[in-house]
Formats: C-alpha cells, structure tokens, sequence
C-alpha cells in the first residue's frame, strides 16, 4: 500500500515537469541569424519606429520558449500602443469667460432719491483709562486727561508716555 502510494505521488510529481518545453538552446543556425538580423534592424539609424517596434515584437516571440509563445504577452512586456489622447478632457469652446471686475451699477438718474451707506469711523478706546479719543485732524485728544495724542500710522501716540493706542 505505501509502494502504491509513494509511486503515486511520484508520478505526481514527475506530471508539471512532463508538460514544460524544452527550450531548445543554443538555437538552430538559421534562427540565429535572424535573430541578428532583427537586432541589426533595431539599431539600424534608418529604421523607422514602426520597423523597430516590429523586429523587437518578432525578436521577443523569438526568444520565448514555446510554452511562453503560446501564452501570449506577459505584463511586464510592453503594451500594444494605442493613440496618444490628452490627459485631461479638452475645455468646451462654448462656455463663454467669466468677468473679472464686476460692471459698477450706473448712478441714478437726476432727481431720484438714492441711499448712500456710510460706515461711521469705529471709536478709538484708550485701554488704560477707557475714554474715547476725539480725532482731529492729525491728533486726537483724552477727554479725560486732556491730552494731546500724535497720529501714526497704526493709531496715537502718547508723546508723555510713549504708548501706542491702536486704532
């Protein structure tokens, strides 16, 4: 029973390695030479593209073993190219450009009434004693300590004691 088994599995074993190919190398004398000749045609200057991609397809299923031939392309071999499109969809002709600066709207006719929005300037609040400046001109003045602050750029300067009081 354990002869029966073992032959088995034997035979078993010895099935994958019947139904491989040989390859049959180094190849006749008269494939060897075409095979030069594709390799010539590949690196040949005056070949075209399509020539080249020909002699490299024949040359590639010339070196395959004939278990490989029947097989087809494998995926690391290169793909049967197609025609070459954009990578993105092209932007429709008929979508008119959007405006970049909106059209002012026209001014109203003489003798219409029309609102005009005005923002009121926000007050300025001196933080260390909470009064509200009064602007003038290119100072402005403490209610509270009577002081007159320097305009800047970001706000008023105390001129006695140095601090900025932002706008």
């Amino acid at each position: 029973m354990r002869a029966r088994a073992a032959a088995a599995v034997l035979a078993l074993a010895a099935l994958p390695a019947a139904a491989l190919d040989e390859a049959q190398w180094p190849p006749p004398a008269n494939v060897e030479a075409r095979m030069r000749e594709l390799q010539h045609a590949i690196i040949a200057p005056d070949a075209t593209p399509a020539q080249r991609e020909a002699a490299r397809a024949e040359l590639a299923a010339m070196l395959k073993s004939p278990a490989g031939r029947a097989r087809g392309r494998t995926p690391d071999e290169k793909p049967v190219q197609t025609a070459p499109r954009a990578a993105i969809d092209p932007f429709p002709s008929t979508v008119s450009p959007v405006n970049v600066a909106p059209t002012p709207a026209p001014p109203p006719a003489g003798g219409i009434a029309h609102v005009e929005v005005t923002i009121p300037p926000r007050p300025i609040v001196v933080p260390q004693t909470g009064a509200v400046l009064v602007p003038s001109d290119r100072i402005a003045i403490d209610p509270r300590t009577g002081r007159v602050m320097q305009e800047t750029p970001a706000g008023y300067v105390d001129p006695a004691t140095g601090r900025l009081i932002p706008r």
